[in-house]
């Protein structure tokens, strides 16, 4: 996967929204969704998603695949 990128002062890659759906046609890409139940109670879920709440993702990070990109919400 070609990604787009670098996040400012980070080394994580990101993608332009441009590219999401090409990004994630691809089936090895994870996508992780990490709003609140709030946000996904008023917007909806993301059909195939895995949801992990950003404060609940540092004890759950056994949940994420090491073998392949995972790209978040």
């Amino acid at each position: 996967m070609s990604l787009m990128g670098r996040a400012l002062g980070t080394k994580a890659p990101f993608v332009a929204a441009a590219r999401i759906d090409e990004v994630l046609s691809d089936d090895r890409v994870l996508l992780l969704d990490v709003r609140t139940a709030l946000e996904l109670a008023e917007s909806g879920t993301i059909p195939g998603a895995l949801h992990i709440h950003l404060g609940e993702l540092a004890d759950r990070l056994d949940e994420l695949p090491r073998d392949r990109p995972v790209l978040t919400t």
